[in-house]
């Protein structure tokens, strides 16, 4: 059909619809004579800037849900998402469970998944648990993609659904959560006030809220035997995360020898001097066991500790653009012996059932370990 023509023809559009105007003209005249240039999708950046920590005030348990269905023309293909609770959270996408965080673990970090989404309607799920009502609280962001490449960015808001414990089947996409109440915003996400970290490329590695650890007993000064101690944390990925890579810091008061699935990682001797250790997997592992034998000098008892962080990243199966991944600390879930060191115990398949769980000292620039720790340039990668 002639340029010609086809202008005629829309300047006689324009005079029986006064709505049609005369830029709309010109562009349909253009696109009519221009061949459609291929789409430039900008990513969004992932990340808390615009999510608030949500909650049902009062309660010490709760259950969540957010649905959400593309727009018209539009069909949904994935998920990444980034989540932490005050304490423990589980997470479900369309009655599927996802993964979770730990009571042990800090809101501080959050845990990062990749997820398939179903064309149209999507229901995420949630539910928590907190030790005080009024502190409870859920934060999240979730970047869903279309199959044009296009994205949206979803918030945890007052758009969420909230009700008390978490009813039968709450996660079920055929779940009626019509009577529930609208989630509260407790607070508005800011870094000034509360930094949370995730697993990213490249890795957010930090101590600042990592804490010193020893065995169960901790006399009232803080200065302890000499001697070896053992200690060990297992990390089960979340089902369908198939770890590649690990980047551990780890301080220890005085001295220690770091393994991962059983394989030597490193030794250090000054606990002023954080080594940062790169791990990659050879194979697919079902856990990631990290053992750690320390040692505390001396002739009479002074200070020891042990102080590690890790950030996991791991590929969903199937899956190449999108990062999944969960950081792990000291803290309260890993567990130790007074005895002396057993045989084989760095060997992921040692069975660690009857140890006894750490204590605390204080996290990260607590005393004695005041001032700032370096932190040693990264290994080269090891393969285990």
């Amino acid at each position: 059909m002639a340029p010609t023509f086809i202008y005629a023809l829309l300047c006689l559009a324009a005079a029986k619809l006064p709505l049609f105007s005369g830029l709309a003209v010109v562009a349909a005249v253009e696109a009519a004579n221009v061949p459609a240039l291929a789409r430039s999708v900008a990513q969004p950046k992932l990340n808390f800037e615009a999510s608030n920590w949500i909650w049902n005030s009062g309660s010490m348990s709760a259950a969540f849900r957010k649905d959400f269905a593309p727009p018209s023309g539009k069909s949904l293909i994935a998920a990444d998402m980034i989540i932490t609770a005050v304490m423990g959270f589980n997470l479900y996408v369309n009655g599927d469970y996802i993964g979770s965080q730990s009571a042990y673990n800090h809101s501080e970090y959050a845990q990062r998944f990749c997820i398939d989404l179903q064309p149209g309607f999507n229901v995420f799920a949630v539910n928590a648990t907190t030790a005080t009502s009024n502190v409870g609280g859920i934060l999240a962001t979730i970047l869903v993609t279309y199959q044009d490449g296009t994205t949206d960015i979803l918030v945890t808001d007052s758009s969420w659904r909230m009700t008390n414990g978490s009813p039968v089947g709450f996660e079920q996409l055929s779940f009626d959560d019509n009577i529930w109440s609208t989630a509260t915003v407790t607070a508005a996400y800011t870094g000034a006030q509360k930094t949370v970290l995730f697993p990213a490329d490249s890795p957010n590695m930090t101590l600042s809220t990592a804490q010193w650890i020893w065995t169960d007993v901790i006399p009232a000064n803080g200065n302890l035997p000499p001697g070896s101690r053992a200690f060990r944390k297992t990390f089960t990925p979340a089902p369908g995360q198939i770890p590649m890579s690990a980047n551990i810091l780890i301080s220890t008061d005085d001295i220690y020898t770091l393994y991962v699935n059983g394989a030597t990682i490193g030794n250090g001797t000054n606990w002023e001097v954080v080594q940062h250790y790169v791990v990659n997997f050879a194979t697919p592992v079902s856990k990631i066991v990290l053992a750690v034998n320390a040692t505390n000098v001396g002739t009479s008892p002074n200070p020891a500790g042990v102080l590690v962080v890790m950030e996991v990243n791991m590929q969903p199966k199937g899956r190449t653009s999108c990062i999944a991944g969960s950081i792990i600390s000291s803290d309260f879930s890993w567990s130790s012996t007074l005895d002396r060191i057993p045989t084989k115990f760095q060997q992921p398949d040692f069975d660690d059932s009857t140890w006894l769980g750490v204590a605390t000292q204080g996290a990260y620039g607590v005393l004695p370990w005041t001032g700032g720790l370096s932190i040693a340039a990264a290994s080269a990668p090891i393969t285990v």
